[in-house]
């Protein structure tokens, strides 16, 4: 016959049991964090071809062929070990007429905040203080030796189809997300106006097919909030006022540009023909402009348009941090609870 004590302790087994099956459980239904996983720390990742840019600021990855040179890479952190420039294809430096053409670099050479910043003209250590980047490159790469650092030839180095995969996965995501943010569009030229809930909640904002070809304000999101303005155009252009120019501007989109994600799940075509606080998702758009992105530009590619080309500044996104919803904590609680009980009344059993 099975002792009392044995049968105490296979009871308290079981309720253990059960409790780590809830704390996992509530681990589980914590909030989804909302990160651009492998874009991660590039300024412009796409999977088809580059053929132009004004210049990138900080990391590039192509999934096609980069068939022209502009600069890239001089905000990089100071200190950064990655490769300044992955291309799936072949890489060509050159102009249009076949001469070499921009410079791969990896950030200044002294501890420089590369981040205080907006733009060429505010980077003091450019030209003179810059390291030399690193390619990484699939079939081909066209190049001086002036133009790099050092070159490595791997064309598997990112795996552009499962990133792909995984930015669509996050696009369709957000797209489904509820809004609790609203939006109005103002009499005149006055543009749209985005307002908040003023939670720390992100700050959801459903625009549907509304033209984005006007000036955007922000109101009543609350300092650190994230914000996703969500739209369902197929031909999205870029082209009003939306936030400040400067680093230190005092319009509520500048202060949020690291945490503001323009998702434009069934975009084809993007055209950004002016200065633009935040990140884009736009996995299916091939993109021409000839204004500035600070942020993280995600598309399928990137080419010349009609009057210029496109700059991509240096702004990485900053991923939501996950929060245990109130089912989670409620679920935590009564575990930590059971333990203690158990705790108590196998105390009272010893005594």
């Amino acid at each position: 016959m099975m002792k009392t004590n044995s049968l105490r302790t296979i009871s308290g087994i079981k309720l253990v049991s059960a409790v780590a099956t809830l704390l996992l459980m509530a681990g589980s239904a914590q909030a989804s964090v909302i990160d651009l996983g492998p874009a991660s720390g590039y300024s412009g990742f796409f999977f088809g071809n580059v053929n132009a840019a004004s210049d990138v600021e900080g990391r590039l990855a192509v999934g096609g062929n980069l068939t022209g040179g502009f600069d890239i890479g001089y905000r990089n952190a100071y200190g950064s070990t990655q490769p300044s420039l992955v291309v799936k294809g072949g890489v060509s430096l050159t102009n249009s007429s076949g001469g070499p053409a921009g410079t791969v670099y990896n950030g200044p050479n002294t501890d420089i905040d590369t981040n205080a910043g907006i733009g060429p003209s505010e980077a003091s250590w450019v030209p003179g203080a810059l390291n030399f980047g690193q390619i990484v490159y699939g079939s081909s790469l066209t190049a001086r030796d002036w133009q790099y650092g050092s070159a490595v030839q791997n064309a598997s180095y990112l795996d552009f189809g499962a990133a792909k995969t995984q930015l669509s996965s996050l696009s369709t995501q957000l797209a489904s997300l509820s809004a609790n943010g609203s939006f109005q569009a103002l009499p005149g030229s006055g543009g749209l106006k985005l307002t908040g809930d003023g939670s720390d909640n992100p700050q959801v904002f459903n625009l549907g097919n509304t033209s984005l070809a006007t000036t955007i304000t922000l109101e009543n999101v609350k300092a650190g909030a994230h914000v996703i303005i969500n739209s369902t155009l197929s031909n999205v252009v870029l082209s009003g006022d939306y936030g400040g120019h400067q680093v230190n501007s005092s319009d509520a989109l500048a202060q949020h540009r690291d945490r503001i994600l323009y998702n434009f799940s069934n975009a084809t075509s993007l055209n950004v023909a002016s200065f633009i606080n935040g990140s884009v998702l736009a996995v299916k758009a091939d993109v021409i402009g000839s204004g500035h992105l600070e942020g993280t530009l995600i598309a399928n590619s990137l080419s010349a348009g009609p009057n210029g080309r496109l700059e991509l500044g240096y702004e990485p996104f900053v991923p939501t941090t996950p929060v245990p919803e109130p089912a989670s904590v409620a679920l935590m609680l009564a575990g930590l609870g059971a333990i203690g009980l158990f705790s108590r009344r196998r105390s009272q059993a010893q005594a």
